[in-house]
């Protein structure tokens, strides 16, 4: 549980500047920022800002420009705000409701605060939501019409006729399990005997179904839609409903956990109009490019970036940016 707290590494480069004493004001990159009583060995305010801009300054400049741009991108997000008390409800279960173990916990990930880290939640929520906005935004019409085209279906209403592998579990001897698999085999023939024959399928299911609580029904199973019923069945289940005819059984039995099953398309509605599920199309496809493209949050923040005219005036950050942005897009993961 613990990992979960680095999510992000602390401003070590903030920290670095921060001290006891008096804050020194030079007016030039020459003058002295530490003294010994040896003057060589002064160190100079050039000296520091190149040490600690070769360390650190790329991630903390990136961290200080990426929070601006989002706290004006998402200045007033309810559902960020929303995000982060669930998430704290969370924390806070875990440790008892103890608010000190909590506190303790996150100062030993590196927050001095219980509300620094609520600021990182709301940080990472905003970096997703950004993600999603770039993606959603780069979503063509053609990717919208294909994903209706090809997987956008009216519900559909299906029967079955079942039959099981009657074994002993797990412990069947391999002639228990031949021997199942040819009385299934034998039951599955004279089924189809029947129904090439012209017996309705709800007359064979009430006969041979041993779906009890469907079989007395004709096998009727009730309504579905794309995803339905590979969650209840599998994909191969689901697949053969998709393109069988309404008034016609599959021709061969489809497997699943429960038997063989004998599907009849009973009915199928007309898909939604495009316009009536357009967004739900595009959650989706944006949930799937998000998923298949590791480098989306990248890519988003990147074009933030540019969207805000970020520069950077110093030859040699610029250099560890450009570095940095062609690490993040072409490494591999």
């Amino acid at each position: 549980m613990k990992k979960i707290f680095k999510i992000m590494a602390c401003g070590v480069f903030a920290l670095t500047l921060t001290g006891c004493g008096s804050n020194p004001n030079p007016s030039n990159g020459s003058e002295n920022i530490v003294t010994f009583s040896n003057e060589k060995m002064n160190i100079t305010v050039d000296e520091l800002y190149k040490e600690l801009k070769n360390r650190f300054a790329t991630n903390y400049l990136i961290e200080t420009i990426d929070n601006k741009i989002l706290d004006i991108e998402y200045e007033d997000s309810e559902d960020g705000k929303n995000y982060v008390e669930n998430q704290m409800k969370i924390y806070h279960m875990y440790y008892g409701n103890d608010e000190n173990s909590l506190l303790n916990a996150l100062r030993n990930a590196g927050y001095s605060t219980i509300s620094e880290f609520e600021d990182v939640l709301l940080t990472n929520y905003k970096r997703t939501q950004a993600t999603k906005d770039y993606i959603k935004e780069n979503i063509t019409d053609n990717e919208i019409k294909k994903y209706y085209d090809e997987k956008v279906y009216g519900d559909v209403t299906i029967s079955h006729i079942l039959v099981k592998l009657d074994t002993t579990g797990a412990g069947a001897t391999d002639d228990e399990k031949a021997d199942a698999e040819k009385k299934a085999q034998d039951k599955i023939k004279e089924i189809y005997e029947k129904l090439d024959g012209g017996t309705t399928f709800a007359e064979v299911a009430k006969e041979y179904s041993e779906d009890t609580a469907t079989s007395n029904k004709g096998g009727r199973i009730g309504t579905f839609n794309k995803g339905e019923m590979t969650e209840r069945f599998n994909d191969e289940f689901e697949n053969a409903v998709l393109n069988l005819e309404v008034g016609k059984y599959t021709t061969k039995t489809i497997k699943s956990n429960y038997g063989y099953h004998i599907i009849y398309k009973d009915g199928q509605k007309e898909k939604p109009e495009l316009n009536t599920i357009k967004q739900m199309i595009i959650d989706t496809l944006t949930d799937e490019k998000e998923k298949e493209d590791t480098k989306s949050q990248y890519k988003a923040l990147i074009a933030l970036r540019e969207k805000y005219g970020v520069k950077f005036n110093d030859e040699e950050i610029n250099s560890q940016y450009d570095t940095a942005v062609n690490n993040w897009l072409y490494s591999k993961d």
